[in-house]
């Protein structure tokens, strides 16, 4: 199945979730009542996008060679939205129980797979490839040491300033590899590229002034070939 096929599939599933998600909200107002359950069916609709994005995002990733990150992204998806669906319908109101805890886990969990599957597919050029490296190993670390501040019962505030320091840095990481990717591109564009050859004839393609502009029919392409000398 093609990247293109996976993503018009959660396109498709992505606008049913938000048109349901609209549905029961809608209902909620309407009846003047927005129960514990509506708030249990919206919140597993924004759960099934959120593993959903991961999903697609590994896959895409997969397509694109990059098996070994690609899926474990979803190996990664699959737990953490079952960690969400079990905090969201075994959350208690009104007692004291650990099922936010899970929940926060499967959050931590699918942002820092988003996180190193996306900034590696926006990466192209063997220096932003490293930084979405930097950026999905720091997100991890993030996540981690998150999750582990969740399950301890006094974290502290030096646990809170690392995992403070670690999100700063692994956004910073994530933000600027689409900045970097983008200035990169614009920085190769200027340069001259040779597109075929014929004999001592070169077919370049360049940004200079010096060159023809040409306004081709859709369809249309450029072609070399030799007079005939008949």
């Amino acid at each position: 199945m093609t990247r293109r096929r996976l993503s018009r599939i959660f396109l498709i599933g992505a606008a049913a979730t938000l048109v349901a998600a609209a549905l029961v909200a809608l209902a909620a107002v309407l009846g003047g009542d927005f129960s514990d359950t509506d708030g249990r069916i919206l919140g597993t609709l924004a759960a099934v996008l959120f593993a959903g994005s991961t999903v697609i995002a590994g896959l895409a990733l997969v397509e694109r060679g990059g098996n070994l990150l690609g899926w474990s992204a979803v190996a990664v998806a699959i737990p953490s939205f079952s960690a969400l669906l079990y905090s969201i319908w075994s959350f208690v109101f009104d007692g004291e129980d650990d099922a936010w805890r899970w929940g926060w886990l499967g959050i931590l969990a699918l942002v820092a797979a988003l996180m190193a599957v996306t900034a590696r597919l926006l990466a192209r050029t063997q220096l932003v490839v490293r930084l979405a490296a930097v950026a999905g190993v720091l997100g991890a670390l993030a996540g981690v040491v998150s999750a582990a501040a969740i399950w301890t019962d006094d974290p502290g505030d030096t646990f809170g300033r690392m995992i403070a320091v670690l999100w700063i840095l692994a956004g910073l990481a994530y933000l600027l590899v689409p900045v970097l990717q983008r200035f990169t591109a614009t920085a190769a564009s200027t340069a001259d590229r040779v597109l075929a050859t014929l004999d001592d004839v070169e077919l370049v393609a360049t940004r200079s002034g010096s060159g023809l502009a040409f306004d081709l029919a859709p369809g249309e392409r450029l072609t070399l070939r030799r007079r005939s000398r008949g």
